[in-house]
């Protein structure tokens, strides 16, 4: 595995954000996936567990891992006044649907993140990392904020700024805030959510089921029997879901699928 690491790829507010970069030094690399670190957008790092893991396993794969840095704590003045009413309009039509998630979960710290991510996939879109990307289909894997970041990009909000869509999303511990967006048009997605979880509610999943249905989206909710907030991420590396496969295999077959992955390239 070859590194690049403190990769600068956006300035906010006089700040550098940075991400690190991780491909395989003995295969040619296939695609890229985007690891987004959890926190509730007040805490967190990108080298946060289980990114070495992830970059190591994938790796492995013939397929490239980014570990994306992104603003925390953004207070709500930081936005322009437009983007700050369109959230704030977000959060309230979020609870009127049912989501259940604190206020701080749903408001500009959030969507400054899910802009400086959006930010990060056009780093690599526009070929400015060391290894060229410009070409190659680009998924994300986040944890709790980080998947939700993941998953609003996938299903976007009207009135806030676009960016590309990830090829492919798996968020872990996380939900997608605006049940609305949910259209058929879109990225494959994967959900793997514990069964108990005081931080992100599992009943979020509930609400979500009959918007994906009656949209038709490609979006994959799976109950992991583990109980805990982080469950979902060791779930990922070790469990099988209930009807017996592997969530790791999950996660292959998602690669696949979006073009990430190639199984007869692949060496391990």
């Amino acid at each position: 595995m070859k590194s690049y690491l403190d990769i600068p790829y956006v300035e906010r507010a006089g700040h550098t954000l940075s991400l690190d970069l991780f491909v395989p030094s003995d295969q040619p690399t296939q695609g890229l996936m985007l690891f987004v670190h959890g926190g509730g957008f007040a805490r967190g790092a990108r080298q946060a567990a289980p990114s070495a893991r992830l970059a190591r396993r994938l790796t492995s794969m013939g397929v490239g891992l980014a570990s994306v840095s992104y603003r925390l704590n953004t207070d709500d003045l930081d936005l322009p006044t437009r983007e700050r009413r369109q959230v704030y309009a977000n959060r309230q039509r979020a609870k009127t649907c049912g989501i259940q998630l604190k206020d701080k979960l749903m408001g500009p710290r959030f969507e400054a993140a899910r802009q400086d991510v959006g930010a990060a996939l056009a780093f690599f879109r526009d070929g400015d990392s060391p290894v060229n990307f410009s070409a190659h289909p680009i998924g994300l894997i986040g944890i709790s904020a980080g998947g939700m970041i993941g998953l609003s990009l996938a299903f976007p909000s009207d009135g806030l700024p676009t960016y590309e869509k990830p090829a492919c999303v798996v968020a872990l511990g996380a939900t997608l805030q605006h049940p609305w967006t949910l259209t058929q048009d879109a990225p494959r997605c994967l959900m793997i959510h514990s069964v108990k979880d005081f931080i992100v509610p599992p009943e979020n999943c509930e609400v979500l089921k009959p918007y994906a249905k009656s949209a038709e989206a490609p979006l994959d909710i799976q109950m992991c029997s583990r109980e805990g907030h982080n469950a979902p991420a060791q779930a990922l590396f070790s469990d099988d879901a209930p009807n017996g496969t592997p969530y790791w295999t999950m996660l292959r077959n998602l690669m696949r699928d979006s073009d990430i992955f190639n199984p007869s390239l692949a060496t391990a």
